[in-house]
C-alpha cells in the first residue's frame, strides 16, 4: 500500500553556496523535497551533485546559505541529521579484508536504524555470496553489498547516488523494486542517476542541477504531458499575450520555441489565431527536459576533490 504524499518538507536548501577560491561548486542552490516523495536529482558530472550531498550530510561546510533535514541544520546538527539519513555514495568504500557478512553486521550495528535481518534478506534477493571477502568481489558484487548495508538501515530520508551502477539488467530490476518497497514503507528517497528510464519509473518529482544551481523542478506527471512547439510567427508581439501554461524558451526573429504544459487541445485556438506557420510539435518527456539544460557539447568544470 502506497504511503500518502505529504506536503511537509523533509529537506530544505536555501541559497546554498560552496566556493573553492574563484570556483563555485554550489551557486545559491535552492531545493525543497516533500516528505514521502521520490525526488530525482539530475545533472552531469561536475554539476554539483556530490558537493550538495556532502553539505547535506555535514561532510562539507557551506560558504553561505543553509540546508536542513527534518528541520535540523545540516551544518550545526550534522550528527543528528546523519542519524535520520541513509546514504549510498556513488563510490562506496568497504573493508577489503572483511567478508560480505561481516560488512553487513558492522554497518547495520553502527547505524541507529540498522536492521541486520533485513540486510541479509536483501542479500538473498540479490543472490550475493556473503562468504567472499570484499577484496575478491567483482565491482558489481561490491555494489550489491553496499546496497545491502544501506537499505538495511531504512531511514526517513534515503540518499541514493547511482544505486544501479555496474549491475546487470536483472539485478537493476530487483534494486528498483527494493527502492519502491522502501518508499512504500515510509522513506523519502533522493535519487541521483544518469539512467533517465530509472528516474521516470521511480520518481514523482525531478530537479535539474546545472553549474551548482537547481534550474528547473517539475513533477513527472506534468513532464509526460508537456509538448514543445517550434514555428515561425508573423508578428512577434503575439508573444506578449501567451496563454497560461505556455513558456517561451527561445524567440529569435520570427522563429520561436514554446513549451506547452498539458494536452495540445487547450492551445489549438491560440495557435490558429496567432498565425504560427511551419510548426513542429514534439512530446518533451524527461529526456527533452534534461537536454534543454544539458547539451551533449556542454562541459561543466569538474568539482575539486576534497580529501
Amino acid at each position: 500500500m502506497m504511503v500518502e504524499r505529504s506536503h511537509t518538507s523533509i529537506l530544505c536548501v536555501e541559497k546554498l553556496i560552496k566556493q573553492y577560491g574563484p570556483f563555485r561548486a554550489l551557486d545559491e542552490c535552492e531545493l525543497n523535497v516533500q516528505e514521502h516523495s521520490v525526488f530525482g536529482l539530475l545533472g552531469p558530472n561536475g554539476s554539483g551533485k556530490t558537493t550538495l550531498i556532502r553539505c547535506l550530510l555535514g561532510y562539507l561546510k557551506p560558504t553561505s546559505g543553509r540546508a536542513s533535514i527534518q528541520e535540523l541544520d545540516c551544518c550545526t546538527e550534522s550528527l543528528l541529521v546523519r542519524q535520520r539519513v541513509g546514504y549510498l555514495p556513488a563510490e562506496p568504500k568497504l573493508f577489503r579484508l572483511m567478508r560480505g557478512r561481516d560488512c553487513i553486521e558492522f554497518f547495520t550495528s553502527m547505524h541507529p536504524r540498522g536492521n541486520k535481518g533485513s540486510a541479509f534478506e536483501i542479500a538473498d534477493r540479490l543472490a550475493l555470496d556473503l562468504n567472499r571477502r570484499v577484496a575478491f568481489m567483482s565491482t558489481g558484487m561490491r555494489r550489491k553489498l553496499s546496497i545491502c548495508c544501506v537499505l538495511g538501515c531504512p531511514s526517513p530520508l534515503m540518499i541514493l547516488d547511482e544505486p544501479t551502477e555496474n549491475l546487470d539488467p536483472s539485478v537493476r530490476f530487483t534494486v528498483i523494486e527494493l527502492i519502491r518497497e522502501l518508499h512504500e514503507q515510509g522513506s523519502t528517497i533522493l535519487l541521483c542517476s544518469h539512467i533517465l528510464s530509472e528516474i521516470e519509473s521511480l520518481c514523482d518529482t525531478v530537479g535539474v542541477l546545472r553549474q551548482g544551481k537547481i534550474v528547473r523542478t517539475a513533477r513527472l506527471d506534468e513532464v509526460r504531458t508537456t509538448h514543445r512547439l517550434r514555428g515561425e510567427l508573423s508578428d512577434a508581439r503575439t508573444l506578449q499575450s501567451v496563454p497560461d501554461g505556455i513558456r517561451v524558451l527561445e524567440a529569435q526573429g520570427p522563429y520561436v520555441l514554446l513549451e506547452m504544459a498539458g494536452t495540445m487541445d487547450a492551445y489549438c485556438g491560440w495557435i490558429s489565431q496567432c498565425g504560427l506557420r511551419n510548426i513542429r510539435i514534439e512530446l518533451v518527456g524527461l529526456s527533452g527536459l534534461y537536454q534543454q539544460y544539458h547539451h551533449a557539447q556542454d562541459h561543466a568544470a569538474a568539482e575539486p576533490i576534497q580529501s
